[in-house]
């Protein structure tokens, strides 16, 4: 019965997840010169480019505590992020995002969208 519960809970949050994937917006793309804006917008991702090269990328915290990210684009700096841009305008970051401190989120941020991660002990929780 346990099992059944479980299995239940994870569809119905699946269920919900992918259903608010589909139906909020992706995140809009804004390569900006030298600097990032001193406001920065919820939804966007913000790539600072100087000198022709793509040095970081920002944004803020999709959790909603609007810590601001700043995720390192040049590979001779550790850790560092690979970003794609594709022709529809979306982007993709890898590795994840990580915020080990204060809110700890912890999401793949791919083709524009925010995709939580989840730890398997959470998923295995209850077994």
């Amino acid at each position: 019965m346990k099992r059944i519960k479980k299995w239940r809970q994870q569809a119905v949050r699946h269920f919900f997840e992918t259903l608010f994937l589909w139906l909020a917006p992706p995140y809009d793309t804004q390569v900006v010169q030298d600097q990032l804006p001193n406001q920065l917008k919820n939804r966007m991702l913000y790539i600072v480019k100087d000198d022709g090269l793509f040095e970081q990328a920002a944004m803020l915290c999709p959790c909603g505590c609007n810590r601001v990210l700043h995720m390192n684009l040049l590979p001779d700096e550790h850790p560092y992020w690979h970003l794609t841009q594709y022709k529809d305008g979306t982007a993709s970051l890898y590795p994840s995002v990580w915020r080990k401190m204060d809110c700890q989120s912890h999401f793949w941020f791919l083709r524009s969208r925010v995709h939580w991660f989840r730890e398997k002990n959470e998923e295995s929780q209850g077994s």
